[in-house]
């Protein structure tokens, strides 16, 4: 049986999963935009901190794209649809659940045992490089974790390649040998480590990953610590017989490599360098050879016979051949994070495309094409999207309002890492379709010019929720902000239209829940009068953690009241959190409704899943509401996700409008939608050699099996969070399962792992209960 330990760290990341029933994505809806009609990639949900790699995704011969956004740790699939000299990719969300779950702020795809199919290396929850092998069974791609850590021998024990969440290292063969070599930062913050691949060297094939410090300043050059120049001709050991510490201290995160052959049919290495402290891009030319590196160029405005690259803060860069010609393009986009650090960088139009001029050069140079390839055909509003369903001028069809943190407008100070500024406000797409054939259209940016309250500062992170709370019949506006306030906004419009012209309350009645007011108007007593339900971050820790408020409403219809006294802080005992890690922020973000004669509230999160529990009517002021779904839409949409639910088709079904962190939005649904708009999870083949559990939470008894049912367990074990064996009893049933005695366990988060007659092994997650 393999150690818990290789594999128990890559799932404990996540809350723990209940069945959801089979949900669509919804792509085909028509956006209208800025003169554009966009179809193909309107609902992919936005881009702030896209990394792309290659990969085949259906075996056509062209190379499709795969794209890891940082910002929402969420992985995106567009399909080539473009020719020779055309570039055009259209978003194929049917490939992204066949990811891995466990990916985390970086990911790209390297084929590195050259078996067809591509392999991801991405960020190590550690810290340093993880590796997960493709493999493919028709049109479905699985990926296996094989390896948590990529090591090298460090004097007498070993080290990891040093790589975090700000450090993208070069993966690629950098000598020509056919196995795929690392480039990284030293941990000196000034130096590159050229970590090679000796597995052909030790007689293995290219399917094993052995690596070996070769160098500590791969092309002998360092770079600035102050500013973002580098020095030529710095020189180190490059036998390292005894590795030099001398230099090996606290690591500096910030630095994004890549790597690519810059002479054409030379399988020399150049690589192009950005660091956390600068806005352009550092090309640094190797004259050397695939044994030895020598740096003796660099331009420090790359490309500066062109546009050069100018971004507000961090560039990353990646190689991507766009337009089928053969040759490799150059995409750019931030790779400063807004997640971490929020207004530090751009989050519209993000993606800059330097085309290879190719011809007959001797050498790759590129030319800036501009930044509208994949920007334009996508809905984003920056940072953090709050979309919500609304019939805000009463013609019986929903269109959608959609809030959000804010879009970025200045750098701010680089040298200090000081975040820029954002603009906070409402966008508003008018619905100008047809009961059964939604069509949106965006009206306007800064609906009702609230961008100007946010001028102060004080109301930016718009969160707007309507409904009638003065008794006149129209809906009014509740706007939640990031400081954790409710601010009332009456309803000027004298017909059908909804107008909110001024803040008719600010901090209404004193409301504050912490951070990030995400409200939700309903009667949830049903005494006539609508209440506030208000999700939070929990973005900053305190006892009340990201929960749910409940503030009733014990005015009268035409003069609400409401009290910061009167209100239940954890409203249903609601955690969207991951409390597996014991962390607060959840972003929840609550929105109730009827369904088959309950009263049900949902909640996005800040993981990406969708919670849904059954509201108790006698536990609204105290007690827990059961959960009956922690993954509702079966997908996620990435960090921060937030939902509204509508019928927008008159089909009877649910519809779910969900945005992120990545200021876009997604579109899903009950039941499948047209052919044409239908272009989403129902297409995807579940992997069949994952391991099932149930029932789950468990109180008794658990069940194991495989998915696909052929597979016979032998063996299994149980494991708590610390990776510590625990004491249980288990059994063979009948057929292939096994089955595991719970009932004497502490309520908490298990792991199973457990075995097939072939040797496999499987791990999941339950969850024990009392």
């Amino acid at each position: 049986m393999k150690p818990i330990s290789k594999l128990f760290i890559a799932i404990v990341f996540f809350p723990l999963l209940t069945m959801s029933q089979t949900k669509y994505q919804i792509g085909g809806v028509k956006v209208i935009q800025h003169g554009d009609t966009l179809v193909k990639n309107a609902w992919c949900g936005g881009f702030n901190n896209p990394v792309f790699s290659s990969i085949d995704l259906n075996q056509d011969g062209l190379m499709d794209m795969f794209i890891y956004d940082k910002a929402g740790w969420k992985a995106l699939s567009f399909i080539n649809t473009g020719s020779v000299g055309h570039a055009s990719f259209t978003y194929a969300p049917q490939y992204d659940e066949m990811y891995p779950k466990t990916l985390r702020d970086w990911a790209v795809m390297r084929d590195y045992n050259h078996d067809g199919v591509s392999d991801i290396f991405a960020l190590s929850i550690l810290g340093g490089i993880t590796v997960f092998k493709g493999y493919r069974n028709g049109n479905n791609l699985t990926y296996e974790l094989v390896d948590t850590q990529l090591y090298f021998p460090f004097g007498s024990n070993r080290d990891h390649i040093w790589t975090f969440s700000d450090n993208m290292p070069v993966i690629m063969d950098i000598d020509g040998d056919g196995a795929i070599d690392v480039l990284a930062p030293d941990i000196n913050a000034q130096t590159i480590d050229y970590c090679r691949n000796v597995s052909i060297d030790d007689g293995f094939g290219t399917d094993t990953l052995i690596y070996s410090l070769t160098s500590q300043c791969w092309g002998e050059f360092s770079e600035d610590n102050s500013d973002c120049n580098v020095t030529l001709g710095y020189m180190c050991k490059k036998e390292l017989e005894v590795p030099d510490t001398t230099t090996r201290d606290l690591r500096h995160q910030g630095g994004a490599c890549w790597g690519m052959h810059y002479r054409r049919g030379s399988n020399v290495t150049s690589i192009f360098i950005a660091d956390i402290y600068c806005n352009t891009m550092k090309f640094l030319e190797n004259t050397g050879d695939t044994v030895t590196a020598v740096i003796t160029y660099v331009d420090t405005l790359f490309p500066s016979y062109d546009v050069p690259i100018n971004l507000s803060l961090f560039p990353g860069i990646y190689g991507i051949d766009m337009d089928n010609d053969g040759f490799e393009d150059l995409m750019v986009a931030p790779f400063a994070s807004n997640a971490n650090v929020t207004s530090q960088s751009e989050d519209i139009n993000v993606i800059k495309y330097y085309h290879n001029n190719a011809g007959t050069d001797t050498v790759n140079t590129f030319h800036y094409e501009g930044d509208t390839l994949l920007n334009n055909s996508v809905i984003d509003v920056g940072t953090e999207s709050h979309p919500v369903f609304f019939d805000y001028n009463g013609d019986g069809l929903m269109d959608i309002v959609v809030g959000r943190y804010g879009q970025f407008t200045g750098p701010g100070n680089p040298e200090l890492s000081t975040p820029g500024t954002s603009i906070s406000s409402l966008y508003l797409y008018q619905n100008v379709g047809s009961d059964t054939v939604p069509v949106f259209q965006l009206i306007d940016t800064d609906w009702n010019n609230l961008s100007l309250y946010d001028a102060t500062g004080l109301y930016n992170g718009m969160y707007p929720a309507f409904g009638d709370l003065d008794g006149d019949g129209k809906p009014d506006m509740v706007l939640g902000d990031f400081s954790g306030n409710i601010n009332f906004f009456h309803n000027a419009g004298t017909g059908s239209e909804a107008t909110y012209p001024t803040m008719t309350n600010p901090n209404w009645f004193g409301i504050n829940i912490g951070n990030d007011a995400a409200p939700f108007i309903y009667d949830v007593n049903g005494d006539g009068l609508n209440d506030l339900v208000i999700g939070s971050s929990g973005r900053s820790p305190s006892l009340i953690g990201s929960h749910i408020f409940y503030y009733w409403n014990f005015g009268t219809p035409d003069s609400p009241m409401f009290s910061p006294d009167s209100v239940n802080n954890f409203f249903g005992g609601i955690k969207v959190w991951d409390y597996t890690l014991g962390i607060v922020e959840g972003f929840s973000n609550p929105v109730i409704r009827v369904e088959n004669g309950q009263t049900v509230l949902y909640s996005g999160s800040q993981r990406g899943l969708t919670f849904k529990y059954l509201v108790n009517p006698d536990s609204l002021r105290s007690g827990v509401f059961e959960i009956l779904d922690s993954d509702v839409l079966g997908i996620n949409p990435g960090l921060r996700s937030n939902v509204s639910i509508a019928d927008i088709n008159h089909d009877g079904k649910n519809d779910y409008l969900c945005g992120n962190i990545r200021g876009g939005i997604m579109l899903f649904s009950d039941t499948a939608w047209s052919s044409s708009a239908t272009n989403g999870i129902s297409a995807v083949q579940p992997d069949l050699n994952q391991l099932q559990v149930f029932p789950n939470p468990a109180k008794d008894e658990v069940e194991c099996r495989i998915a696909n049912g052929t597979q016979q367990l032998v063996s299994a074990q149980l494991f708590d969070l610390l990776g510590t064996a625990v004491a249980t009893n288990i059994s063979l049933s009948k057929g292939n399962d096994i089955v595991l005695t719970v009932s004497n366990l502490s309520e908490g988060i298990y792991i199973i792992q457990a075995s097939d007659k072939n040797g496999k092994t499987y791990q999941q997650k339950v969850s024990v209960i009392k």
